[in-house]
């Protein structure tokens, strides 16, 4: 079902907007201000596009696409009331009713974002004092813009209403999709929160609990957890190159792949033992002082290149496919290689590398 609302309007009539939360605001904000000089007498209607909601009841919806239009709006909204603030009894009432019918429902933030968009949201509704390092966000840059753009080219705020009034969206309830797929597809162009959406996926099957621990106890620094990923799928899918800007999609068909022969806490319980392992290479976590040193060189050597390769021997090592004595020879071979290409211009390829020693492991 889809319907032609005004998005002031709409904003008014709903008690909650929900938002995803794998959908982080970025510098896709609308500046609505902008509008104004485009038509200053406010004769055009302003299409925004198409919003996708999904609504849980009467008043209450989930924004699957369009939280960045929603949140400019609500921002513009704030500026307008900060703008006129003890300025007169009359603008006071004004404010008082603006907020009330845009901003909160019941003295409650009516725009629910996810955790990290809210922190700041919330600060900026409630006149909460935000960090440096908050007011670097798009949030804010977005905000002071507003300001600024009303007291420099004094805006009225009945302008800036009737500008609104033209502003419309084509409503467009999602029900019997998944938001998330629906999300990911029609922001495949921007540079998205896989792991975000990863977890989400996961959460949807049940199986977050194993996934903590591999980013919790493993990886808690995000950069390691996203090198695992990617070298994980590169054994897994033998990719030559990888895009970490479609990881949930790897991640998502890996798990589809592997649920058709197993049950999914077990496709899981298999990643988080390849994470354990992952952890040791990265952390060069070894009993065996040979093994260790090894890896010391590798690591020193800015060996990263070859961990994926390394993951796929070490995980035969320790299913007993090959010796201690080949994965060591292995590992010095890797080293000797590292060292090698860091001080010479070495032309072999870790590829070309990779062929010789498979041969190698299969005479052994």
């Amino acid at each position: 079902m889809m319907k032609v609302v005004n998005l002031l309007e709409f904003i008014n009539k709903a008690k909650d907007l929900y938002t995803l939360d794998y959908a982080r605001c970025d510098n896709n904000l609308v500046n609505f201000l902008d509008l104004m000089t485009e038509d200053e007498q406010f004769t055009q209607k302003v299409d925004l596009g198409i919003i996708f909601v999904n609504q849980k009841t009467f008043d209450q919806y989930t924004i699957v696409d369009g939280v960045n239009r929603l949140l400019s709006l609500s921002l513009l909204l704030h500026a307008v009331c900060e703008c006129y603030k003890k300025t007169t009894a009359q603008n006071e009432k004004a404010i008082k009713t603006i907020r009330s019918k845009y901003l909160l429902t019941n003295h409650r933030i009516k725009l629910h974002l996810n955790e990290k968009d809210s922190i700041i949201y919330s600060k900026i509704i409630n006149g909460e004092r935000l960090s440096g390092h908050e007011k670097q966000s798009a949030i804010f840059k977005l905000l002071h813009n507003f300001w600024s753009q009303i007291k420099e080219e004094k805006l009225q705020a009945a302008n800036i209403f009737t500008m609104l009034k033209k502003v419309f969206v084509t409503l467009v309830e999602t029900d019997n999709v998944s938001k998330r797929n629906l999300y990911y597809k029609l922001n495949g162009a921007r540079k998205l929160n896989q792991i975000a959406l990863i977890e989400d996926y996961l959460k949807e099957n049940g199986i977050e609990d194993d996934w903590n621990i591999i980013r919790n106890k493993y990886f808690p620094n995000e950069s390691d957890l996203i090198q695992f990923l990617k070298d994980f799928f590169i054994t897994k899918f033998n990719y030559k190159e990888f895009n970490p800007d479609r990881l949930y999609e790897s991640f998502v068909n890996y798990f589809e792949t592997m649920m058709q022969y197993m049950p999914e806490d077990t496709v899981i319980k298999k990643m988080k033992k390849s994470a354990a392992l992952y952890c040791n290479i990265i952390n060069v976590n070894f009993k065996n002082d040979t093994v260790k040193q090894a890896f010391i060189n590798i690591k020193k050597n800015s060996g990263e290149d070859t961990y994926a390769y390394i993951l796929e021997v070490y995980e035969d090592y320790l299913d007993n496919n090959i010796s201690e004595t080949t994965f060591i020879e292995i590992l010095n071979t890797i080293a000797d290689y590292l060292k090698n290409r860091k001080n010479t211009d070495n032309k072999v390829s870790f590829n070309e590398l990779i062929q010789y020693l498979n041969a190698f492991i299969t005479c052994k």
